[in-house]
């Protein structure tokens, strides 16, 4: 199964994540007030992601991990 994390700030410095995945899942959520590992652990573990194998995206840069093989991956998209 694919699964992305989407992330950027919005115009309220909020860190906002878009998660999809190839089941057609989705969710979005923002966090304000936590650094970027502090949010993202707590959306992993709200969506019970912790320990899956998931791609992160900055929708205003390159990809930053590939979980499943340590490879960056072509870029995307955006949502």
């Amino acid at each position: 199964m694919r699964r992305t994390i989407f992330y950027y700030y919005n115009r309220h410095a909020g860190l906002v994540f878009r998660y999809n995945d190839s089941n057609g899942n989705y969710a979005t959520r923002s966090y304000m007030f936590y650094t970027f590992r502090e949010a993202l652990r707590r959306f992993r573990k709200e969506f019970g992601l912790e320990h899956k194998p998931i791609t992160l995206v900055d929708l205003y840069k390159e990809p930053l991990i590939s979980a499943a093989d340590g490879t960056a991956p072509a870029r995307a998209g955006t949502l």
